[in-house]
């Protein structure tokens, strides 16, 4: 098969390295790839990630139709960045494909969208959430106020997953929402992710007399950096015992402020910002435990809690949405609802029992290398964009009645009511695959038994 895969390509791109793995694995299948970087033009001339397909530009339109004419399966890489996924979004609506839902929430990249297109925003809104609903998702005067009403009312996931012919997601939690918007058939599928300095056994921190605590990635409020500061503060054993590093981009006035708090907390913080993959590789060897808090939380999967499994790390997260998900006996797990006292006896417990810390971290890594591999997701593509195109001509045979609905003036009333929505009920017993609730749709299928960058 043919594969055109629109995704962010960039280095510092998490989702450009899980579509590398993608292509190479489908080249070992005897598949081919093309991929179209979908950066906002200030990125896309940035250096790639390795890769044996052709890659071009999303903005090249002859190029991406002549690739596309001749596609057995259109792939779509889409999260919550509109600096990354614009371009995807841009041939979303005109080439519909399977998307690959990285972020169940994608509130902020439909804002970013809307600034060109308030009017299609303010009725997509409308649409989807009720009349009120524009005024309510433009209102927030900040980031985390925006943050609040968008996970809680208005977290777009319809309105990109309507788009598309297909979706595979990554995690369940977020499945209800996209089973409400896209027709087509639906998967969960762990998320390709490779760890490069990594060994085939748990990884041996360097020896130092301190226990080190690591947490990757772009420091934000939601990462609970602060509360395992306070945690580790907390408890007199920690504290004397405890390096917490933090690898990632930071801003001054955040980095200030933690080492303020660290300070108070007479906890050791070591700050080594936004570093590259060597330095990321050397701060995994020397840690023992990975912190991957996330509150509120709103990835279909997480690299960084993947690449620290696979390294054969001490597991530390909160208990929800994907990360509630990871097995119990290879992590830690904290509730957001007592979520520094938890953190605390977690944390004493991981210092304190060496081997029971280290047999956890054996269960994560092998759980990891097996259930996050590239080869037997592009087999489930393989199969899934036969099953779109066998879905494609009764979803379009579906659209089209309703198309008549609404010219004649149907509302939703009419549309849902028993003597419309009956005769319509033919079209579910055509393909398997267009059943209201298949038994399989929302599972995953059985396995072959986001880290510092961005997504």
């Amino acid at each position: 098969m043919k594969f055109v895969i629109f995704s962010p390509f960039g280095l510092p791109s998490a989702i450009g390295r899980v579509t590398a793995l993608l292509v190479a694995a489908m080249v070992r299948q005897g598949h081919t790839a093309v991929v179209v970087r979908t950066e906002v033009e200030a990125f896309i001339a940035t250096p790639t990630h390795p890769c044996a397909a052709p890659v071009i530009d999303w903005t090249n339109d002859a190029a991406v139709r002549e690739a596309a004419g001749s596609a057995d399966g259109l792939i779509y890489q889409i999260g919550n960045n509109y600096n990354y996924h614009c371009g995807g979004l841009h041939w979303l609506r005109r080439l519909p494909g399977i998307i690959c839902l990285h972020d169940f929430l994608v509130a902020h990249m439909f804002a970013e969208w809307a600034q060109d297109h308030r009017d299609e925003a303010c009725e997509i809104l409308r649409n989807w959430y009720g009349e009120d609903a524009p005024v309510e998702f433009f209102s927030p005067t900040n980031q985390w106020e925006f943050v609040e009403i968008a996970t809680r009312h208005y977290p777009m996931t319809e309105w990109v997953c309507s788009l598309g012919s297909a979706v595979v997601a990554h995690s369940h939690w977020g499945m209800k929402r996209v089973a409400a918007s896209c027709a087509g058939p639906l998967r969960v599928l762990p998320l390709p992710y490779d760890a490069p300095g990594a060994s085939s056994s748990p990884q041996r921190s360097l020896q130092t007399e301190r226990l080190e605590i690591l947490t990757v990635g772009h420091v934000n409020a939601n990462k609970r950096i602060d509360s395992v500061i306070r945690a580790i503060g907390s408890s007199d054993v920690l504290a004397q015992n405890v390096t917490y590093r933090l690898c990632g981009r930071i801003e001054p006035a955040m980095a200030a402020t933690l080492s303020e708090l660290a300070t108070a907390e007479a906890v050791e913080l070591v700050i080594s910002g936004e570093i590259d993959d060597s330095g990321l590789q050397q701060a995994m060897h020397r840690a023992e435990v990975v912190c991957c808090l996330r509150w509120p939380s709103f990835e279909s999967a997480s690299a960084t809690a993947i690449e620290a499994l696979l390294y054969g790390k001490a597991l530390v997260v909160t208990d929800a949405a994907f990360y509630g998900e990871l097995p119990d006996e290879c992590v830690r797990k904290i509730s957001p609802d007592d979520e520094i006292a938890e953190l605390r006896l977690a944390l004493e417990n991981l210092l304190v029992d060496r081997e029971g810390r280290v047999a956890m971290a054996q269960r994560g890594q092998a759980w990891a290398v097996r259930t996050f591999e590239a080869d037997g997701y592009v087999t489930q593509l393989a199969s899934l964009a036969r099953d779109t195109a066998a879905a494609q001509p009764i979803l379009d045979m579906t659209a089209a009645f309703v198309g008549y609905f609404e010219g004649w003036g149907a509302t939703l009333e009419i549309m849902t009511a028993k003597q419309i929505a009956g005769p319509l009920a033919i079209f579910e017993g055509v393909h398997p695959l267009m059943s209201e609730t298949p038994p399989d749709r929302l599972a995953s299928p059985a396995p072959s038994d986001n880290p510092s960058r961005s997504s």
